[in-house]
């Protein structure tokens, strides 16, 4: 009962902590920040609908060991307003070692996007988006 309830707490506490992040309105937010472990960033940028950004621009470095990296897009959200059905978009999986960087551009970006850690042996891993405007 305890472990459950431990468990349910640790949820709910990352859950809190989640950001959407509006790149309509700001150029630049970082989705995840040294992550060492494998699943979605905890924040997500949002281009909303329009696709009237002229491109965003998704930054992954990773500090230590190895990590796979893939960028995922949604354009479903629940009643209460969470972001559901993610899909990974195609060719987007990319292995960085140690001290490794990649950039992924989007052109006229809509809807929500997050990076998401397929594999990780020993990383640290940060993914900042930038909205390039139109």
């Amino acid at each position: 009962m305890i472990r459950t309830l431990a468990g349910v707490l640790l949820v709910v506490a990352v859950m809190a902590s989640a950001a959407v992040i509006d790149l309509t309105a700001q150029g630049q937010g970082t989705l995840v920040s040294a992550q060492g472990i494998v699943g979605a960033s905890v924040n997500e940028a949002s281009f909303g609908v329009s696709g009237r950004r002229g491109a965003a621009v998704f930054q992954t470095a990773n500090t230590a060991g190895t990590a796979t990296v893939e960028l995922q897009q949604t354009c479903l959200t629940t009643a209460a307003g969470a972001s559901t059905g993610w899909v990974t978009m195609a060719n987007t999986s990319t292995t960085l070692g140690a001290s490794a960087s990649s950039i992924l551009t989007v052109s006229s970006p809509g809807c929500n996007y997050r990076a998401n850690i397929t594999a990780c042996s020993g990383c640290s891993v940060t993914v900042t988006a930038t909205s390039i405007g139109k």
